[in-house]
């Protein structure tokens, strides 16, 4: 008998560990990866691998059916600890039905986002609908849940007392991003797609969750930016009101040079170029601007307007670019930099009576 037994417990090990790993295999490949459905769905896997194999263990040594029936019994109708009557069968539904509620919201979002696609709302508009109708519909789920769980909603009045304390002990930051997330949701300062400046982190918002703000950089950085510092600090955002941005292209031209001709030239670029906003009249068209003279020269600005900003680089390559092939098919001169180079006598005279030595020998 012992020796039967002892290879049924391997054999049972073999499975448990066996299953083990292609939980682990699964969840490594879970396409929801992080999310609270993620964390629900791999602790009752694993939680019921290891009781299994605890039952199956304790029924292979001898375990009297007295004892299992305990156990159901326990599980099934629960037990008291300190007042609180506490049910596993219960936990166990209700966490299945949280995963199954969850799976729902995320379903529903999905196509709630199609379904606003359709209409003339702006990205911004359909996002913040989207992300409230999801967090309001996960709060539901999982007062639900906790419901059937066997937890009375009056509890709460504790859990949220007990949270004030917590609140007070350090969740300030916490609390205060998430006051700020839904501040952002609401108000609208910046939006999914904006191309926005917050301290030293530049680049487009591609996140807006309840604690933080997630912008991808232009070297395809992603920063993750509590919501507090939005709120709190300045924000440049170059896509508020609309997508307009101002280019100012310094040139720098010799003092001899003919600056009508080399405002005419400017400007003429300016207006072949196809991105740059002429006919707006709530716009000025294409300027030269001579802004400052110098020692090197006479600097000459070029002011254009482009009616998207995602293109200022692009643009701001295409018209250096093309005034500087014009200027010099025009014949002007392009200053560069002058320096006074002031040369002392008294540091190389001792080169110089080294030389009159050598020619005299």
């Amino acid at each position: 008998m012992p020796i039967q037994a002892l290879w049924m417990s391997a054999v049972i090990l073999f499975v448990g560990v066996l299953l083990w790993f292609l939980q682990r295999a699964y969840f490594r490949r879970y396409p929801h990866k992080g999310s609270l459905p993620f964390y629900l769905l791999r602790v009752i896997v694993q939680a019921s691998i290891v009781v299994g194999g605890i039952l199956a263990l304790g029924v292979e040594w001898g375990m009297p059916k007295s004892g299992i029936r305990l156990i159901g019994h326990y599980f099934l109708d629960g037990f008291t600890i300190s007042a609180v009557h506490v049910n596993p069968a219960h936990i166990v539904v209700a966490i299945l039905i949280l995963l199954l509620l969850l799976r729902l919201v995320e379903f529903f979002t999905q196509r709630l986002d199609r379904f606003l696609g359709m209409f003339s709302l702006d990205s911004g508009a359909r996002y913040s609908l989207v992300t409230l109708s999801k967090y309001v519909a996960i709060i539901l789920s999982l007062a639900i849940g906790l419901s059937l769980a066997g937890v009375p909603l009056g509890k709460f009045a504790l859990i949220a007392s007990a949270l004030s304390v917590g609140v007070g002990f350090g969740l300030q930051t916490m609390v205060n991003n998430f006051v700020s997330g839904i501040i952002l949701i609401f108000e609208r300062p910046i939006k999914v797609g904006d191309w926005i400046a917050v301290s030293n982190t530049e680049g487009y918002v591609k996140r807006i969750s309840i604690r933080y703000t997630l912008i991808l950089t232009f070297d395809r950085t992603e920063v993750f930016v509590p919501n507090s510092e939005i709120i709190s600090g300045q924000v440049t955002n170059w896509m508020y009101s609309n997508n307009v941005l101002r280019l100012m292209l310094p040139f720098t031209v010799e003092h001899e040079a003919n600056l009508q001709q080399v405002k005419d030239v400017m400007v003429q670029v300016a207006r072949q170029h196809p991105d740059v906003m002429q006919d707006d009249p709530s716009i000025i068209p294409p300027s030269a601007l001579i802004l400052d003279v110098n020692t090197n020269g006479v600097v000459v600005y070029l002011r254009v307007y482009i009616g998207d900003c995602n293109l200022a680089f692009n643009v701001q390559t295409d018209l250096r670019a093309g005034v500087m092939e014009a200027l010099l098919s025009n014949g002007i001169p392009v200053a560069r930099q002058q320096q006074d180079v002031r040369i002392l006598n008294s540091h190389f005279e001792p080169l110089r009576l080294a030389a009159d030595a050598e020619a005299k020998a």
